[in-house]
């Protein structure tokens, strides 16, 4: 007998699940306040990455005579650029739509509410009320950019990374509050298009999760683009100047005034006025509490996503989803994060999947360190791209390579392969005989490889 499925939240999570259930026969709703598509195709991961490209389309437009090629550049209209990014999620958001009714999937416009394990209130965005009742249901409402109460946000010049992404004109300055990933890509965008900018993060270190080295070597980097990264540095407070309407961003001993402030500092999970209280579900403001199959603690809820608090990433949410829903259709199926991969479109770009040195350290596991750059590398002296390396991560008593770490050129296309090889636990001796194609950057992959067991060719 075929299950009804409801599922609150169309992003990567929902709409996936969605999608998934519909091939395992299932009756599907979806619950969407917004758009489908979710934070990362309407205001997060696609439309910043849209927007980057075109900033790195421009770079090397201005740098275009190394390759023997002569032109000018007129000017830079980044309202031209947001036409651009507004075409893209269109056109995505219009394919899940297809997708949605080549599945047969319901979607009703509205806000989920959770009554009981069988059924869900919804209020729509037209005004009226309505009950769905579900063999399941699936909570998959995301998260939206954190914002502290000390801070007076007003989304004009106070702004997060949505009202970032729908300026119409580009600033002649802007202060990033927060190292992390986005943080680091807004600016690494308005650096590359012009904007005097400001990085500031209070920890030690902007990307604190990536690689230290990694991460050196990508604050030298925005240095020599020409933005101010400035760690170990607390805001005490914003406040907008009257009548330019520009802001003061108070640091300890000092003040730096810039057109917009771009709250870069981090997520926070939307579980609010969804009845987890009433019903029991269990969740703390790290998450909802599920298991590897992403099953709460009451029978026939599951969640996915950013609202489990588990890994704040689409691909995750994704996978979260089919997991969720091919449990509830009665196939076996569970998570596993032991090969996550993770990215930053900066220029150049990181990735990551695995263990890092010192993870492995604090495991206690003795291990092994490759080492390549792509200095050595013939395709990217021909793309003019040399800066970077690629890192490996090696346990000495296993052989396994445990994590693979990039900043270079490409870095995000590198990843799958790198994610292949921690997943599948290859060694080595495995990789060194796989045939890589010349020339290409993936032999930077190999040869650091290579060089975790002392082989390194280019080296």
């Amino acid at each position: 007998m075929s299950k009804k499925i409801v599922i609150i939240g169309g992003g990567p999570g929902g709409y996936v699940a969605a999608i998934r259930a519909a091939q395992l026969g299932a009756q599907v709703c979806v619950v969407e306040e917004e758009e489908l598509g979710g934070t990362c195709l309407n205001r997060g991961c696609v439309p910043t990455k849209t927007l980057l490209h075109a900033a790195r389309v421009y770079q090397t437009t201005l740098n275009c005579r190394q390759y023997g090629i002569y032109c000018t550049t007129d000017s830079v209209r980044f309202d031209k650029m947001v036409e651009k990014k507004n075409t893209v999620v269109r056109n995505n958001v219009g394919g899940i739509h297809a997708l949605f009714k080549k599945n047969r999937i319901s979607l009703i416009k509205g806000k989920g509410r959770i009554l009981d394990p069988t059924t869900v209130e919804i209020r729509g965005t037209d005004g009226g009320n309505i009950k769905e009742s579900a063999d399941a249901i699936v909570i998959a409402t995301g998260s939206r950019p954190l914002v502290p109460g000390f801070i007076k946000y007003d989304g004009d010049r106070i702004i997060t990374t949505t009202e970032a992404l729908n300026l119409d004109r580009l600033p002649a300055s802007i202060a990033v509050i927060g190292g992390s990933v986005s943080g680091c890509e807004f600016a690494c965008l308005f650096s590359q298009l012009g904007s005097r900018v400001h990085l500031i993060e209070m920890l030690d270190s902007i990307v604190p999760t990536e690689d230290k080295e990694i991460a050196r070597r990508l604050e030298g980097r925005l240095k020599r683009m020409g933005v101010t990264v400035m760690t170990k540095t607390a805001v005490k407070a914003l406040e907008r100047r009257y009548p330019d309407g520009s802001v003061d961003i108070k640091i300890e001993g000092e003040t730096i005034t810039a057109d917009y402030c771009l709250l870069a500092m981090g997520r926070r999970l939307n579980t609010e006025e969804m009845g987890c209280e009433e019903i029991g579900l269990e969740y703390s403001p790290q998450g909802i509490v599920v298991n590897d199959r992403m099953e709460t603690n009451i029978g026939n809820i599951y969640a996915v996503g950013d609202v489990t608090g588990k890994f704040l990433l689409a691909h995750v949410a994704s996978e979260q989803g089919i997991v969720a829903v091919e449990n509830i259709m009665g196939h076996k199926s569970s998570m596993n994060y032991d090969a996550v991969p993770g990215f930053i479109y900066t220029d150049p770009e990181i990735s990551s999947v695995g263990l890092k040195a010192a993870e492995a350290a604090e495991r206690g596991l003795k291990i092994v360190e490759g080492k390549a750059t792509f200095k050595t590398n013939a395709m990217a002296h021909a793309m003019e791209e040399t800066s970077g390396f690629v890192k490996i991560v090696v346990d000495k008593e296993t052989h396994k390579i445990l994590g693979i770490h990039i900043f270079g050129p490409h870095a995000t296309d590198l990843l799958a392969e790198a994610v292949t090889i921690v997943k599948t636990g290859m060694t080595p001796e495995m990789v060194k005989k796989v045939i890589h194609p010349h020339p290409t950057l993936c032999e930077t992959v190999k040869e650091a490889v290579l060089a975790a067991a002392g082989q390194a060719i280019h080296v």
